[in-house]
């Protein structure tokens, strides 16, 4: 793959200007610097915040969330380098593309629990942002923390809690909101009400309904079959024991609607028929906290069940078709700090079972499958100097899987995933970080037992679904270096500047990939691959201005053939600033987006995705005095209506889209 911007350094020069000028003249979303350092990254597993992170991270807050107002996961991390929205503007179908890897290569949490749903051309992420409190992403392998599905990285969203929700002294609240966006004359409405119910109890419950037509395009043509509805909600109890113990149960469920194409990253077509298609997901959750006045002690148990269930009614063929996947677990992770160093450990178990049901003749069955896996892991951290931290990690995963409807299915395996990094506090000023990870993804009931017929060819007969029981896992290693700087009182005595770098090189092998001749298909391991990039921020605070300016490359090729890799998103720049007026009354700001076309040249095909700039503007109005707890919201995205597609999409994205959004908290 190569990168073609025309005119390269004369037009990244000319937008990069154009965005810091934009920028200050309407600054943008920017949350202080200093409350994210403050934020546990969730995903660590050792209670770290960003700041003390020896991974590269990314992270959105609840404030980040109502400025942006997403419309899904994938989304709310637009912005975020060599994160790059997959899947297509769908909202329910989008997913992120984390450094070329995207879908089961990246795992995603829920308050800790897996969500592993992974089924032909369906949503993965089933969760709406309205009711998160943050996400956190770490960027890379990470299977000595999670074991299998951490290639790419692992996205960890975090759900809202009335803890979190009450101000000070306050025993009951709620908010109630409503907002608008117009490229689908989308419309939602959201309500929570939450309250401590005694001095140990707390509880929240929160529900949500949207509704959209399709969406408008940057060339005021209309794309079909994305019009949807969705509902869902969530209850969460909180039972705070005592000073060190607490148990918290949840509840949570969404449906989506909608009439989409088979595949939703694509317009209906003779392989992509019209479906009414239903999706629900539901998960219920059991935490359990101790934390205790000991150093050896601070130990989260989780017990998780998800269900995922997605009915699909084939319209022209008059076909009825469902599946179902569910998810058991238990996490358990104590972190314990030492003499000589901590220790953050713990042992994970899950079982998947995935079924389903197609009506016809000559249709692919879906895999009556189990999958279970058992996994155990520690990780130190040794100072071994005053400025030297040593972070060694190993993991040890069994798995076993088979599928009912096959015979002498039943596979085992064990994988051992480690990892290894060295920190040195160079100056009070300057970090560096040297990381080496490895990670696994056991390959899904679908890829290994996928049987029946794929697509009929009439008189010459059908292309047949193989079953490939033997398929080996994926595993990846990934090389990288980190550099952290942080100044004060750089231009003013009460400003301050932080420039992060990242240079990394993941190699991953056995690349599991759906693979079509005349008359089979079957699910083999194709290729290794060598993903290689970087990314660059730097922000930029000074009293009631925030500045930022990020960028994030990644460059892939396949290790037998040297051929790039195709799917590896474009270059991207994002510049960015936010400005407080009125006493922190109005926050205003813009986002300029720039981003390399690409040219790809495949051994039986090339293809060419133009670059593009956007523009995103918003203003957050908090009332005070008699209209406290009122807030309005206005994002406008795509301001320039530009009409573009993001690189290996079918699909052009929405055009100029005026989000309006109304919220009182009481």
């Amino acid at each position: 793959m190569q990168n073609h911007p025309n005119q390269a350094c004369v037009t990244r020069c000319s937008v990069l200007a154009l965005a810091v000028w934009g920028a200050l003249l309407s600054p943008a979303y920017a949350t202080d610097t200093s409350q994210l350092d403050e934020v546990l990254v969730q995903a660590s597993r050792d209670n770290t915040s960003l700041v003390q992170s020896k991974r590269s991270v990314a992270l959105v807050t609840r404030q980040q969330l109502d400025e942006q107002q997403p419309y899904s996961v994938a989304d709310a991390l637009e912005y975020q380098p060599n994160i790059e929205v997959g899947g297509g503007p769908r909202g329910s179908n989008q997913q992120p593309i984390i450094r070329g890897l995207t879908g089961g290569r990246v795992l995603q949490l829920v308050d800790g629990s897996r969500q592993n749903f992974n089924s032909g051309h369906r949503g993965t992420y089933q969760l709406d942002p309205e009711l998160l409190e943050q996400i956190d992403v770490i960027k890379g392998p990470a299977s000595s923390l999670w074991g299998s599905g951490a290639i790419g990285g692992v996205v960890a969203q975090t759900t809202r809690d009335a803890r979190d929700m009450l101000k000070p002294g306050q025993l009951l609240g709620g908010y109630v909101k409503q907002g608008v966006g117009s490229a689908a004359d989308r419309n939602s409405t959201s309500a929570a009400l939450y309250g401590q119910l005694n001095e140990q109890v707390d509880m929240l419950i929160n529900g949500y309904y949207q509704d959209q037509n399709d969406t408008r395009l940057g060339n005021d043509e209309s794309l079909a079959n994305s019009s949807e509805r969705g509902t869902g909600g969530m209850i969460k109890l909180g039972w705070q024991l005592d000073e060190s113990r607490r148990l918290t149960l949840s509840h949570r469920y969404s449906k989506t609607i909608g009439s989409v194409p088979g595949n939703p990253a694509t317009n209906v077509g003779s392989s992509s028929p019209l479906i009414d298609r239903e999706s629900s997901d539901g998960s219920t959750v059991l935490g359990y906290q101790l934390n205790p006045e000991s150093e050896l002690v601070d130990l989260d148990v989780t017990l998780y069940r998800n269900k995922t269930e997605a009915d699909e009614f084939r319209i022209a063929k008059q076909q009825h078709d469902s599946t179902q996947y569910r998810t058991l677990g238990l996490n358990l992770v104590n972190r314990s700090k030492l003499d000589w160093g901590k220790l953050t450990y713990g042992v994970d178990a899950f079982q998947d079972k995935s079924q389903g049901h197609r009506e016809g003749a000559s249709r692919p069955a879906p895999a009556d499958g189990r999958t279970e896996v058992v996994g155990g892991f520690v990780q130190a951290d040794l100072p071994l100097a005053e400025a030297w931290v040593l972070s060694p990690a190993l993991r040890y995963d069994h798995f076993q899987t088979e599928a009912e409807n096959l015979d002498d299915s039943r596979r085992s395996e064990s994988e051992l995933s480690r990892s290894l990094a060295l920190s040195w506090q160079a100056t009070d000023w300057l970090q560096l970080i040297a990381r080496y990870d490895e990670a696994f993804r056991a390959p899904t009931s679908e890829e290994l037992y996928t049987s029946g017929t794929h697509f009929s060819m009439g008189p010459m007969g059908s292309n047949i679904f193989v079953p490939n029981p033997e398929l080996r896992p994926e595993t990846a290693s990934n090389k990288e270096l980190i550099a952290r700087a942080a100044f004060d009182g750089v231009m003013a005595e009460d400003d301050s500047l932080k420039l992060g770098a990242s240079l990394f090189e993941n190699d991953v092998e056995d690349f599991i990939e759906q693979q079509v001749s005349r008359f089979e298909t079957t699910y083999n391991n194709v290729n290794d691959a060598e993903l290689k990039g970087g990314e660059l921020t730097i922000d930029y605070d000074w009293q009631d201005l925030s500045l930022g300016l990020s960028y994030g490359r990644t460059r892939g090729k396949d290790k037998k053939s040297d051929r790039a890799l195709e799917g590896i998103p474009a270059d991207k720049w994002v510049a960015s600033a936010g400005y407080w007026l009125w006493d922190n009354q109005l926050k205003l700001g813009a986002r300029m987006t720039y981003t390399d076309s690409v040219s790809f040249e495949g051994e039986n095909n090339s293809e060419r995705y133009d670059g593009y700039t956007l523009l995103d503007l918003g203003a957050r109005w908090y009332g005070r005095g008699a209209v406290d707890g009122l807030e309005l919201g206005l994002v406008v995205d795509n301001l320039t209506d530009s009409y573009y597609r993001r690189a290996f999409n079918e699909l052009y994205e929405p055009g100029r889209n005026i989000k309006l959004n109304a919220l009182y908290r009481f």
